[in-house]
């Protein structure tokens, strides 16, 4: 069966959330205005006001699109889940061949700082994205008889390490990804082991 196309609203919903991400990538959460976004989706003033009642409204949903793809693989892991080493290493790699999703985290998050509303926002969705690592990492326990207290808290530690890895490539020059990387998956080895 053919696929139906989509509506034009829906659309240019996506238009205004996927130039809303590139923009704050590149200029921050404080450096991105309406007008930037209209112009740089193609939208209007209308379109905009349409699917969304703020500049904040917009921010969100981009952060909540922004993890949504993260969710949905930790989802789809569930069943037959990674250990909390190859976890990390899928992330680093998806931060690799995608480098404008970890710039968007670290500019959301600082972002986040200095905006209570988005930084509430983006407090649930990391809690969402913690609370599902928190039930991978418990399956994978369960399948490998690994104790559950040696994953504990390791959802947590997940997500920092995933951000500073983010956050080091962004912001330190001569940042040695591999090394990062090499460490990152021997301490969470590490954690679970006998």
């Amino acid at each position: 069966m053919p696929e139906q196309p989509q509506p034009r609203s829906v659309h240019s919903r996506q238009a205004i959330i996927e130039a809303t991400a590139g923009l704050i990538g590149r200029q921050g959460v404080g450096g991105t205005s309406v007008s930037d976004i209209i112009r740089t989706s193609g939208t209007s003033a209308g379109a905009i006001y349409h699917h969304f009642g703020s500049k904040q409204e917009i921010i969100v949903e981009t952060a909540r699109q922004a993890l949504h793809w993260p969710m949905t693989a930790i989802a789809e892991c569930f069943d037959n889940p990674a250990s909390p080493a190859d976890l990390f290493g899928y992330a680093v790699e998806a931060l690799r061949l995608g480098p404008e999703l970890g710039e968007l985290l670290v500019q959301l998050g600082a972002g986040g700082l200095t905006d209570d509303e988005l930084g509430r926002a983006l407090r649930a969705e990391f809690s969402q994205l913690r609370d599902g690592l928190d039930l991978t990492l418990d399956s994978w326990a369960r399948n490998q008889g690994v104790p559950q207290r040696r994953v504990r808290g390791l959802a947590q530690m997940l997500v920092g390490l995933i951000l500073g890895f983010a956050a080091q490539r962004a912001l330190v020059d001569d940042f040695d990804e591999g090394a990062y990387e090499a460490q990152g998956r021997a301490m969470l080895t590490a954690a679970v082991a006998d």
